[in-house]
């Protein structure tokens, strides 16, 4: 499938502007009702999401997701005829301000919240939501560990998780690149790195000795420190590797900064597959006709889902409020999360107390702008198709790049077996 867009050109410098200015237009915290009236005994939907900092544009596409969310189901006349309203506070993608801002809104009486992007962010809700009586529905964020050794039946994941995308990725990268054996690895050192490498080196040993009948060479990764502004160092180190394939999964405003400081040393031109874990328009948002050609997952490609109404009303009530044709998947899980308490919330007739809305959400079917979605009762994972662009420079295209290519790999295909409270068991170099 071959998509290309018209549509604006950005720098990372717009990019941090652009979602600066959304943050100080929206307080940091707020109640919103669109639709309502506070008189209609809204149902509060607490959303605890990066609104500054470095994630600060990745929280930005989680607001906007949610927000057309509660505004559409309102218009289509609520949850039982009550509207739904969100409670916006700022994570600052850390633990510890994300916990203030979670139980300041459980103190309020706010138990149904959702928003949270970092696996440490994620990590810390458990034992919180457990003992206040809430539930979170995580929107991205990546560790294994939450439906593993750190289970919490109070914690949701909505999107694919972390073992079901590298999966995804590495069995279409051995289909489609068999000959490129030799890979390495730039990743970031904290939570989210360091589960996406071990789960990239999983299945490049288990996946592509199968489908290529060759045994890959990985290198050591190079590890990066979060919000560095200077990368320079760890590029040098990785050009003197000898492998062909980079693997990446720096995020946000980190990878930008990487991807644009590696250029001039000549990174990609080495390099004969990219494949970076999840920053799907970010990178060439930025560089425009300077990005590598680079395979990327995604929570929600809207040109991948264009038989979807969800999806369309979705990129189109996106695009109206924000003049940007490039919504990235963040928004997608972040509007699903909304349509599963609503869904939850059906079920027990707008009972909001965690152990209803757990019993409801576990085994829970719903639609999302990807499609249908179940949540695995026996561990809180969602079982979602994997999503993956392939994009391109194109220096004609007046945006820089287009999307080349476009696979959808069903999520029951690579998911990982529920257990948990069990680490999951990985191979190792």
């Amino acid at each position: 499938m071959t998509q290309s867009f018209k549509g604006p050109r950005f720098s990372r410098r717009t990019l941090l502007k652009t979602t600066a200015a959304a943050a100080a237009i929206a307080p940091m915290s707020r109640l919103w009702i669109p639709g309502a009236h506070a008189a209609d005994n809204p149902i509060r939907l607490g959303l605890v999401t990066p609104l500054s900092g470095a994630q600060e544009m990745i929280g930005s596409f989680v607001r906007h997701g949610a927000e057309i969310a509660v505004e559409k189901i309102n218009a289509d006349g609520g949850v039982n005829g009550r509207p739904l309203a969100l409670e916006i506070r700022d994570s600052k993608a850390n633990p510890a301000a994300a916990t203030v801002a979670a139980r300041e809104l459980l103190g309020q009486g706010v138990n149904l919240q959702l928003g949270t992007i970092s696996s440490a962010v994620a990590l810390a809700m458990g034992p919180l939501m457990q003992a206040a009586g809430g539930t979170v529905l995580t929107c991205g964020a990546g560790t294994e560990k939450l439906n593993h050794e750190n289970y919490s039946p109070n914690v949701f994941r909505v999107g694919d998780s972390p073992y079901s995308r590298q999966y995804g990725l590495i069995r279409l990268i051995a289909e489609r690149y068999p000959n490129v054996t030799s890979w390495g690895g730039i990743i970031p050192d904290h939570e989210y790195g360091r589960t996406t490498w071990a789960i990239f080196v999983d299945a490049m040993l288990n996946i592509f000795p199968q489908v290529t009948g060759k045994q890959p060479e990985i290198q050591r990764p190079i590890l990066v420190p979060y919000g560095a502004g200077d990368y320079k160092n760890f590029i040098a180190a990785a050009v003197r590797q000898p492998f062909e394939g980079l693997y990446t999964s720096a995020y946000g405003g980190d990878a930008v900064t990487l991807f644009q400081q590696a250029k001039p040393f000549g990174l990609f031109e080495k390099t004969k597959v990219v494949v970076d874990s999840a920053n799907e328009f970010l990178v060439p948002l930025a560089m425009k006709d300077q990005t590598p050609d680079t395979w990327t997952g995604t929570h929600w490609y809207f040109n991948g889902n264009t038989d979807n109404p969800m999806s369309k009303h979705l990129y189109d009530a996106y695009v109206a409020r924000t003049g940007n044709k490039y919504p990235m998947g963040w928004a997608a899980e972040a509007h699903a999360a909304v349509y599963a308490y609503k869904a939850a919330l059906e079920k027990t007739g707008g009972e909001t107390k965690a152990d209803a809305i757990i019993a409801a959400l576990k085994g829970l079917t719903f639609d999302s702008a990807t499609g249908k979605r179940t949540l695995r009762a026996e561990d809180n994972q969602a079982i979602k198709n994997v999503e993956i662009m392939r994009i391109s420079p194109k220096a004609d295209n007046p945006d820089g790049f287009a999307v080349t290519d476009f696979v959808s790999v069903p999520g029951d295909s690579v998911v990982e077996p529920a257990r948990p409270g069990q680490k999951l068991e990985l191979k190792s170099l």
